[in-house]
């Protein structure tokens, strides 16, 4: 992976079953999918997933507050290891997400004249 034009994140110690699903977790800390690539699940407690370098620090940072586990660690991966093989996550999100979402682009679209 090019770090220029993505990143690769990997996710220790995450219960993946308990956990909100990985595009809803990213899009609750304000990381569009758009920003997202391939979420590989490895086992339960391990996932890794690519992210525009934008967004790497926010994630970092952010993320390990809306997953369930112990000790729930992120880190990057370095370049020259290559994306494990596992379980492909659907890049979808939850309806209740997608409403609240579309809520917030209607309240910024409207204007106030006093």
């Amino acid at each position: 992976a090019e770090e220029e034009y993505c990143t690769v994140i990997r996710c220790e110690n995450v219960n993946v079953a308990s956990s909100n699903s990985f595009p809803n977790a990213l899009a609750s800390i304000g990381v569009h999918l758009e920003n997202v690539g391939d979420i590989v699940i490895e086992d339960s407690n391990t996932v890794c997933f690519v992210v525009a370098p934008e967004v790497t620090k926010q994630c970092l940072r952010l993320l390990s507050k809306e997953l369930v586990g112990t000790g729930v660690s992120l880190s990057v991966v370095d370049s020259h290891e290559f994306m494990p093989h596992g379980e492909m996550q659907e890049m979808k999100l939850s309806r209740i997400l997608e409403r609240q979402m579309e809520r917030k682009k209607l309240d910024a679209g409207y204007v106030q004249f006093s």
